[in-house]
């Protein structure tokens, strides 16, 4: 399907351990789908993978209709996958400044304004990330993976340095952005609050495998595994 996320048997180790066995997922455009688990579960690799920083040991990975990584290769690079990641760790640029940033993945000045008034930035676009608060760095990290308007979008914790007020705004942003741009977005959270307000379905990882998937009520309602009960704090 068009601008769907589909992952095929995937399976991806390092050395002796094996952190993720045989996931099946599809993510279709205008659809976020949670992945939740303890630390350790395979989230944050689950999101590499599909963006093209990792490679799997076996399964396939689709972007739409087009074969991107199969067991050992990554097929088409990380650049050309049409993929906003914000990283946990945010993955910014010290010698670049907050509008460099921006200017780095958006040519589009009124979209380069738009997003630095809304993420609260304008008056820091000149300050590099040293120079940022904690709540800044993650805005300006959220801002950078929106500025060129993905047909993906790969969310790794994006609120985890954020007060309850900007939570709200940026939880309202996403949903925004669903509506109108319609992305697939996979979004790696701890949160239940985030599950329950954000996803339309939720999966839930536990020692490399999806022990459930679906919406947030039915698993709610229905856990097919003690850990989805703890996790989502029934």
């Amino acid at each position: 399907m068009k601008d769907s996320i589909r992952i095929c048997n995937l399976s991806k180790g390092f050395g002796e351990e094996n952190v993720l066995r045989r996931i099946n997922l599809e993510v279709q455009a205008g659809e976020i789908v949670a992945i939740i688990g303890v630390s350790g579960s395979g989230k944050t690799t689950l999101l590499r993978l599909v963006a093209g920083l990792e490679t799997p040991d076996q399964g396939e990975i689709y972007l739409g209709e087009r074969l991107v990584s199969k067991a050992g290769e990554v097929l088409v690079p990380p650049y050309q996958r049409r993929i906003g990641f914000i990283f946990q760790n945010l993955g910014l640029w010290e010698h670049m400044n907050v509008e460099e940033h921006l200017r780095f993945v958006t040519k589009d000045p009124e979209r380069l304004e738009e997003l630095l008034a809304f993420f609260g930035l304008q008056a820091h676009r000149n300050k590099r990330p040293h120079q940022l608060s904690g709540g800044q760095k993650q805005r300006l990290a959220i801002a950078r993976a929106l500025a060129q308007d993905p047909a993906y979008l790969l969310l790794d914790e994006p609120f985890s340095n954020l007060d309850v007020p900007r939570k709200k705004e940026l939880r309202q942003e996403f949903l925004r952005i669903k509506q109108e741009k319609k992305p697939a977005m996979l979004y790696v959270t701890h949160d239940p609050l985030d599950v329950r307000l954000l996803s339309d379905r939720t999966a839930v990882l536990h020692e490399g495998y999806i022990v459930q998937f679906g919406p947030y009520e039915e698993l709610l309602q229905r856990p097919s595994h003690p850990i989805v009960r703890e996790l989502l704090e029934i």
